[in-house]
């Protein structure tokens, strides 16, 4: 069993190192949502977020500028990593309760 739970530990350390790291990445992306308004017959690209209690909408600019696609592929980037994050806390809460001698 000893075996089982060394393997099980390892695991539990390296799920914790990428969570830590996904955490970095996501800090370091734009956090919100897109909003695409309608002016005049041309789309712009908005970011939407919540300050405190208020939601708050960041110009970025027309759709089909370089700028629109960059944050389109950031947010877009960290909602995978908040994706992979979840399902990494995930396994870390398995692997806790099978290390710790609990049944999953």
């Amino acid at each position: 069993m000893s075996y089982i739970k060394a393997i099980l530990q390892e695991e539990y350390q390296r799920l914790k190192a990428l969570s830590d790291k996904y955490i970095d990445e996501i800090n370091a992306l734009p956090r919100g949502s897109i909003s695409i308004k309608k002016r005049n017959q041309r789309e712009y690209l908005y970011l939407a977020y919540r300050k405190k209690y208020k939601l708050k909408f960041e110009y970025i600019g027309p759709m089909a500028s370089e700028k629109s696609q960059a944050v389109l592929k950031q947010i877009g980037l960290r909602k995978e990593f908040e994706n992979k994050l979840k399902q990494v806390r995930k396994n870390l809460l398995e692997i806790g309760k099978a290390t710790n001698g609990r049944k999953i």
